[in-house]
């Protein structure tokens, strides 16, 4: 099955990485340069870091259509794709609530001392009522718009916040990663490598 979906994967690659097929439109080259780069598919300091800033950063956005968004900001700026989807699965159902309560404290915080303006507060109990009377997301959303400001202010303060301590993080963590990587798979082998020898060793032992 791994072998059928990598061959898949490698065919289609060079269908759409094809010189005729990029001359065919602008946009299909566009795509293919920004979707079919390996540095945005195969994990390295930066890209990995990169990636996963860009995947916090989004995930502090409390919008619809989160992972395509992050997807799309990994492509332009040349960084790991499927981390940036990762990074934003920790908004969810279930913790989205808690994360837009704090970002719109917060929020409201930034913008009384910056003198933003004067958004009314919103008490926690405030928000699980209406997120109970709430008939779905975009109604959700509709309910918290005398706190929009705040929520989007206070989400993009903390996601570039977000970002750039787990850039940081991650690429001075990375060696570890790799260290602890290398590690498993020499230890693996060295068992895979032994195995053989004690058997035959025993077999040995037993015709002797």
């Amino acid at each position: 099955m791994h072998l059928h979906y990598r061959r898949f994967v490698l065919r289609l690659y060079k269908r759409f990485r094809h010189p005729r097929k990029l001359k065919q439109s602008r946009l299909h080259k566009w795509f293919a340069l920004h979707f079919l780069d390996k540095t945005v598919w195969k994990p390295t300091r930066h890209s990995f870091a990169g990636g996963l800033a860009i995947g916090l950063f989004v995930n502090m956005l409390i919008i619809p259509g989160q992972m395509p968004l992050a997807a799309l900001l990994a492509a332009l700026f040349r960084v790991n794709i499927p981390i940036a989807i990762v990074a934003c699965w920790i908004s969810n159902p279930v913790t989205m609530p808690p994360i837009a309560w704090w970002e719109i404290e917060f929020g409201n915080w930034l913008c009384h001392t910056l003198h933003l303006g004067n958004p009314p507060p919103l008490d926690w109990k405030d928000l699980k009522r209406i997120l109970d009377e709430a008939t779905g997301f975009w109604n959700f959303f509709a309910q918290l718009k005398p706190w929009a400001a705040s929520l989007y202010i206070g989400g993009s303060v903390a996601g570039v916040v977000l970002g750039f301590a787990a850039y940081a993080v991650a690429f001075v963590l990375w060696d570890l990663l790799l260290t602890l990587t290398h590690r498993r798979v020499k230890d693996d082998d060295d068992e895979n490598d032994s195995g053989p020898d004690n058997s035959d060793s025993g077999q040995s032992g037993r015709r002797s």
